[in-house]
This record gives structure tokens, C-alpha cells and sequence, in this order.
């Protein structure tokens, strides 16, 4: 059998549907596929707020037992029982000294309080900056 135009055309037509009906479907396909993703992030954001949620309600019921309440108090505060001794052990690399910034809006110096007074007035007068944003410069 010879292949004649006629089959020749009648393909040539069967491939530009074909190419039409994919081009056509090919626009809601992809909103359907990224409509797809965006629900499946959807659920994965909700999955992680429950979990959130959850550990809240958790950290919730801990925080109503005394005995928790009692250890927290002992780890971060350094609190103590009557009649116990407490003691904090710093290690060679603990600093003691807290670092004084020139023109903070509480410096950690020897100046009057009329001085730490001022600076914060001015700091309040300031436009906030970004990097800076608790820092007078002294002028």
C-alpha cells in the first residue's frame, strides 16, 4: 500500500487537533497542578499549627503543676528554699561586667541621672534607626 496525500493531509489535520486540544487543556492543567501544591501547603501548615497548638496546650498543663513551677523557679532564677544555700559557680569565660555603650538609653556609668535624663529625651525626639535603634550619639 502506497501512502497517498490524502493520508498525508488527513494526519497532518489529526496532528493540529491534537496539538490544539493540548495547548487548550494545557492552561487549566497547570492551575490545577499548582492549585494542587498550594493545598498541599496548605495542609502542611496546618499540620504544623496543630502541632504547635498541641505543644501549648501541653507547656499549659505543665505550667498549673507546683512541682514544675518549683524547678523552673530553681533553674532560671536561682531561687531557693528557706533554710537551703544557694550558689552560682561562673566559669572563667562568664564576664561579670556588662559593657557600657556610649549615648545607650540607660548607660551603665557613673553619670547623674539628670544625664541618663536627657539622653533618653533625646532618644525619644529621634527617628529610630535600623541598626541602632536604642542609641543616642553623643554630640
Amino acid at each position: 500500500m502506497a501512502i497517498s496525500g490524502k493520508m498525508t493531509g488527513r494526519a497532518f489535520i489529526l496532528l493540529g487537533v491534537t496539538v490544539f486540544i493540548i495547548v487548550t487543556l494545557a492552561r487549566p492543567m497547570s492551575g490545577f497542578i499548582r492549585e494542587r501544591r498550594e493545598v498541599q501547603q496548605i495542609r502542611q501548615s496546618l499540620v504544623d499549627q496543630q502541632k504547635k497548638i498541641d505543644d501549648l496546650s501541653a507547656r499549659k498543663v505543665r505550667l498549673k503543676d507546683p512541682a514544675y513551677l518549683q524547678a523552673l523557679a530553681r533553674a532560671r532564677l536561682n531561687y531557693v528554699f528557706p533554710g537551703e544555700v544557694g550558689f552560682v559557680v561562673l566559669d572563667k569565660e562568664t564576664s561579670t561586667q556588662i559593657e557600657t555603650v556610649s549615648g545607650a538609653l540607660v548607660p551603665n556609668d557613673d553619670s547623674p541621672w539628670f544625664t541618663k535624663l536627657w539622653n533618653s529625651t533625646k532618644l525619644a525626639d529621634k527617628a529610630r534607626t535600623k541598626n541602632n535603634p536604642l542609641v543616642v550619639e553623643n554630640n
